[in-house]
């Protein structure tokens, strides 16, 4: 039987111990009390969440993250089209173990692919911290991430295909994004006029006309394994700053070295300081690919990262027409995403790319 619920609000104790059942760890001290806080309005835009406070018999507490399907119809339909909860699950009982990387324990996940639901009950990150991305990454935030990041694109170099579930930019509903940067652009540039200057617009178009090729692009060998949405908030460090966890596996896909990195550092960090510091991140993660024996020269990777970052903008152009537009805080992350890419197009003049390949 199903463990997926319609709401978060539909946790209780009978449901969690139904969840947890056969857990060890709860056979030996069960659930004495529980208390459910919902979470983070605004943090996350493809779900709904909550932090379980568990009181154990022996008088232990533990803390579970509990997260379900969003209860935006609009994002509902997105993450419908983009398998977005399906990805999620199977990554946490498929790859979780192999990645060199902390991910939250998964205590119970499920996908409900009849209903299109979702659950997932994972370790609460507690004494770590996460960045805000409107704020921006600090140096020594980007810095750790990237070590963090070099551990996840080494996984799969090359040999991304035994995994068969992961998509590329190719597969149908990866491939859509060619229509949806199209379909939802009016909203986008209607919303966010203040922000899209003639230029702006002009290179969105250039990007839109372009969109079928970039998804060839980045279908290319070699690939490797990819977040996809490897922003800070999505990053727990460490309260010492020795440790990185990272969370939201949810558009996990394969794609090629460079794109996640252009994500970092194009979307969640200070126009100004990614400025001064871009040439060091990018030298940071090819020596990091290196120690594992990964060869990516420079000029390759700034490429992939032009033509990442320029496929990147679907994010704020799906995601900032389709908000619920009473969520002030979700308005204002769509527009600084939008900012910091934009002004990278403009610095790196990434379009240049799109008219050598027209050449």
């Amino acid at each position: 039987m199903t463990k997926t619920i319609s709401t978060i609000q539909d946790i209780n104790i009978d449901w969690l111990n139904s969840a947890l059942e056969g857990i060890d760890e709860f056979k030996e001290d069960p659930i004495k009390d529980l208390k459910v806080n919902e979470m983070g309005e605004g943090i996350g835009q493809l779900g709904q969440f909550a932090l379980l406070k568990i009181l154990r018999e022996s008088g232990k507490e533990t803390k579970i993250f509990a997260k379900a399907q969003t209860p935006n119809e609009d994002m509902d339909d997105l993450a419908r089209d983009y398998l977005i909860y399906s990805r999620e699950v199977k990554f946490y009982k498929d790859l979780a173990p192999k990645v060199d990387v902390k991910t939250p324990h998964p205590y119970y996940v499920e996908f409900n692919e009849k209903e299109n639901k979702v659950i997932l009950l994972l370790e609460f990150m507690d004494g770590w911290h996460t960045p805000d991305q409107i704020s921006g990454a600090t140096e020594e935030e980007i810095f750790k991430a990237i070590e963090g990041l070099v551990s996840i694109n080494s996984s799969y170099w090359g040999e991304t295909n035994q995994v068969e579930w992961l998509p590329d930019m190719l597969d149908d509903y990866m491939y859509k994004a060619k229509d949806d940067i199209i379909t939802h652009q009016p909203e986008f540039l209607e919303r966010y006029e203040h922000i899209m200057t003639s230029s702006r617009k002009e290179d969105l178009n250039k990007i839109s006309k372009f969109y079928p090729t970039l998804a060839e692009i980045l279908s290319q060998e070699p690939l490797t394994l990819t977040h996809f949405d490897y922003r800070v908030e999505n990053i727990f460090f460490s309260h010492d700053m020795e440790k990185i966890a990272v969370i939201d596996w949810q558009l996990v896909m394969k794609n090629v070295p460079g794109y996640d990195l252009a994500y970092l550092l194009f979307s969640n960090t200070d126009i100004d300081l990614r400025r001064n510091i871009f040439d060091e991140c990018c030298k940071t993660y090819l020596s990091g690919l290196k120690a594992r024996n990964l060869d990516l020269s420079y000029d390759k990777l700034h490429k992939n990262m032009m033509y990442s970052l320029m496929a990147q903008t679907i994010i704020p152009v799906n995601g900032g027409a389709n908000f619920d537009l009473e969520n002030q805080r979700s308005r204002k992350l769509f527009e600084v995403i939008a900012d910091r890419m934009f002004s990278a197009i403009e610095d790196y003049d990434a379009t240049s790319y799109i008219e050598e390949q027209w050449k």
